[in-house]
C-alpha cells in the first residue's frame, strides 16, 4: 500500500514538472499567435496612469503588475532611481538590443542629471529579455552582473513557465543592486560585482563631474570608448579577460556578423578568458548607417537604392523605384514608392520617435549608452 502511494506521488510530480516545462514553450507561442502590436503603439506607463509597468499581451497576473509597480515606486521615492518594465508580443523586426535602446531614449528613463534609469524589456513571442542600464548605474550594475541576474532569477524561472516569479525575482534583484545592496548570485563571486571603494567610487566621481559641467562632444566619445574597452572579468571564473583583435575574433563570429563588420553597420567585440576559455560577444550597432535589418537573414545588411521616376510637385505626388538588396544573403526586392506632394510653406518637424508615449519625456530625461545584458530562453 505504501509503495503504491509513493509511486502515485512520483507520477504526480513528474506530470506537474512536465506541464510546467510545456507551459514555458507553449504559452509564448500562443501569445505570439495573437499578433504583434506595432512598436509605436507601446504606451508610456508614466503618461498613461503614472505607473511603471506596461504589459501589452497581459502575460503577467494583475497582482504581479501591482507588486512590480509598488516596488519600483518605492525605489524611486527613496533613491530617485526610475525603472520601466515593458512586456510586448514581438520586437517588430528589431533586435532586443535595438528595441531597448530606442525605448529607453524615447522615454528618457532615469533622472537627467544622474542617468539612473533601468529598463526591463520582455518580448514573449521572440522569447527574449533585455535589461538596459543608464550611465549612472553602470558602477553597481555592470554588464556581467546584469547577465548573472537574468540567468539566476529570470531565465531559470522562464524556462519552467514561471513567468510571474521570474519577473518579480529579476526586478527585486535589480532594485537591490541599484540600492547598492548585495545580491545573491550562487554562480558568481559577489565581490567582483559589488561597488568597491575603487572602481565604483571612480565611476561615481566621474559621473558626478560630468553632470556638473556641460558635456563636450569629445568627453562623450571618451566615456563611450572607456565603457567599451574597459577591463572585464570572466563571469565563469572571475579571471581577467582579453578583447580579441579583429583578425582573431572572426573565428568566433557567425558569417552574418562578419558581413555586418565588413560593411561597417555593426562592430563586434569578442572577449575571451585565458584561464577557462569562456568567451562572449558584445554588439555595437553604428548610430549612423544606411543599412537596415534584412527580413530574410535578419542581419543588419540590407541597403536600399531609390531612383526617382516622377518628381513630386506642389500640385501632384511623384513616384520612385526602390531596390532593396542584402550584402549577405540572396534577398532582393523591388517596389514603387509614392513621393508625397510638396506642401508650400511646410516646415520639417522633429517627428515622433519609434515608440509611443508622446514627444516629451514623462520620466526624468535620463539616457543609456547601451550597457546591460540580454538573454533568450
Amino acid at each position: 500500500m505504501g509503495s503504491h502511494v509513493v509511486s502515485r506521488a512520483r507520477r504526480f510530480r513528474f506530470v506537474r514538472s512536465s506541464s510546467l516545462i510545456a507551459l514555458g514553450v507553449i504559452v509564448p507561442l500562443l501569445i505570439a499567435l495573437v499578433g504583434a502590436e506595432p512598436l509605436d503603439s507601446i504606451p508610456n506607463p508614466r503618461t498613461r496612469d503614472a505607473t511603471w509597468v506596461t504589459d501589452m499581451p497581459g502575460a503577467l497576473r494583475p497582482d504581479t503588475v501591482a507588486r512590480l509597480n509598488s516596488r519600483i515606486g518605492e525605489l524611486e521615492r527613496t533613491h530617485g532611481v526610475e525603472m520601466a518594465v515593458v512586456v510586448v508580443r514581438s520586437l517588430d523586426g528589431l533586435t532586443v538590443e535595438e528595441a531597448a535602446v530606442k525605448l529607453f531614449e524615447r522615454w528618457g528613463i532615469g533622472k537627467k542629471e544622474k542617468d539612473n534609469g533601468l529598463l526591463l524589456l520582455w518580448s514573449t513571442g521572440d522569447r527574449r529579455v533585455r535589461v538596459e542600464v543608464g550611465y549612472g548605474l553602470e558602477g553597481v550594475l555592470p554588464d556581467s552582473k546584469v547577465g548573472a541576474i537574468l540567468d539566476e532569477y529570470v531565465i531559470r524561472k522562464f524556462k519552467s513557465g514561471e513567468f510571474d516569479e521570474g519577473m518579480l525575482g529579476g526586478v527585486d534583484a535589480l532594485l537591490s543592486a541599484a540600492r547598492e545592496e548585495p545580491v545573491e548570485l550562487p554562480s558568481q563571486r559577489s565581490e567582483s560585482y559589488e561597488s568597491g571603494s575603487s572602481g565604483a567610487g571612480i565611476v561615481a566621481a566621474v559621473i558626478g563631474l560630468l553632470a556638473a559641467i556641460p558635456l563636450s562632444i569629445g568627453s562623450m566619445f571618451g566615456l563611450r570608448k572607456w565603457r567599451r574597452y574597459r577591463r572585464r572579468r570572466c563571469p565563469a571564473c572571475q579571471m581577467p579577460m582579453t578583447r580579441l583583435d579583429e583578425a582573431a575574433d572572426d573565428a568566433l563570429l557567425e558569417q552574418g556578423q562578419q558581413a555586418e563588420e565588413r560593411i561597417g553597420s555593426v562592430n563586434y567585440d569578442v572577449w575571451r578568458c585565458g584561464a577557462c576559455g569562456h568567451h562572449f560577444t558584445l554588439r555595437y550597432p553604428k548610430w549612423i548607417t544606411s543599412y537596415e535589418k534584412c527580413p530574410q537573414c535578419h542581419n543588419r545588411t540590407k541597403s536600399s537604392k531609390e531612383t526617382v521616376i516622377a518628381a513630386a510637385t506642389t500640385t501632384s505626388s511623384g513616384s520612385a523605384r526602390v531596390v532593396e538588396t542584402c550584402a549577405f544573403c540572396t534577398f532582393r526586392r523591388e517596389h514603387t514608392k509614392v513621393l508625397p506632394r510638396i506642401e508650400q510653406g511646410a516646415s520639417s518637424s522633429g517627428g515622433s520617435g519609434s515608440f509611443g508615449g508622446g514627444g516629451s519625456s514623462s520620466f526624468g530625461g535620463g539616457s543609456s549608452g547601451g550597457g546591460g545584458a540580454g538573454r533568450g530562453y
